[in-house]
């Protein structure tokens, strides 16, 4: 009956939600160390993963199995996307699920509504969070000088970030979710990245006879390094596990059609799709004179 299948549909998409979370979710992945460089994050999460099944990132030996697969994925992941209005996450999920060859190229995603769905999530407001406070941690002993900008990346802040996103139905937790990298089927491994830059400032007032002092932190964008993949990835739980297995294996699997993918293009059933986020975040304004007034001599 159509209403069975509808239901068996549904059942899928709330599996898929696990799945797309999971996909590069942090709990198997090894923490970098604070201010440790990129490269040294990435290595650790790539050893940080691995295989679920025996089959996880292998080719598929038929055809028909790798034609059954690429379907599953592209009615699962075409049903979630539809629901959530996600039609920025279709398109990279569409490119994703065409066979073509491996590619280095990153895809520029934005749009308001992608943009609104990282700036508004509580991991991003909690990271500017961190950074705030951190820099009232740093203002006793950086002394920095009223009214002048100062780089949160001179401060050492905002770079190699370890943000995850779980709201799997919007954008950030349906591409992007935790932090990993892709190891595509030439054997180059990408890692994600995530960094907020900006400036901070001092500003001073006073106001019969009190002083007050406040921090202002501008300029402050969101920069998202990710990938649509699942190698390394974890598969997940449940009936949604053979879907996440499925994609896996199609990123293994060589596609010939005789045409532009032929016996030397090197292409495959599903290419990872790199991809790039940048966003304007909120300024933000913090009273910081209980700070200075540990300072002898800086307020009244």
């Amino acid at each position: 009956m159509k209403s069975n299948r509808k239901l068996q549909g549904t059942l899928s998409l709330i599996a898929a939600g696990l799945l797309v979370g999971a996909s590069a979710a942090t709990a198997n992945a090894a923490p970098a160390r604070s201010g440790a460089p990129a490269q040294a994050a990435a290595a650790h999460a790539k050893v940080s993963f691995p295989k679920q099944d025996p089959a996880q990132c292998t080719a598929f030996g038929k055809k028909a199995d790798a034609r059954k697969a690429l379907a599953a994925g592209q009615e699962v992941i075409g049903l979630w996307t539809d629901i959530f209005d996600m039609p920025e996450a279709q398109k990279l999920y569409d490119t994703y699920l065409t066979p073509g060859p491996v590619t280095h190229q990153r895809t520029k995603v934005g749009g308001k509504q992608v943009s609104a769905d990282f700036r508004n999530a509580a991991e991003t407001k909690k990271a500017v969070s961190g950074i705030v406070d951190s820099l009232k941690d740093k203002l006793p002993t950086a002394s920095p000088a009223f009214g002048k900008n100062y780089s949160l990346k001179k401060a050492g802040l905002g770079t190699d970030l370890r943000i995850a996103w779980s709201d799997l139905g919007t954008t950030p937790g349906f591409v992007a979710g935790g932090l990993s990298g892709v190891e595509l089927a030439d054997g180059t491994f990408v890692p994600d990245q995530r960094k907020i830059t900006g400036r901070y400032s001092l500003a001073r007032t006073t106001s019969n006879g009190k002083t007050k002092v406040t921090l202002n932190v501008r300029g402050l964008t969101l920069d998202v390094r990710d990938a649509v993949d699942f190698c390394p990835g974890n598969l997940g739980s449940g009936m949604i596990r053979d879907v996440a297995l499925g994609m896996s294996r199609l990123e293994r699997t060589p596609y010939q059609d005789g045409k532009e993918c032929d016996a030397k293009a090197e292409c495959f059933y599903a290419r990872p799709v790199l991809f790039n986020v940048t966003v304007p975040l909120n300024d933000v304004s913090v009273d910081v004179t209980d700070v200075f007034s540990r300072k002898a001599g800086t307020t009244r």
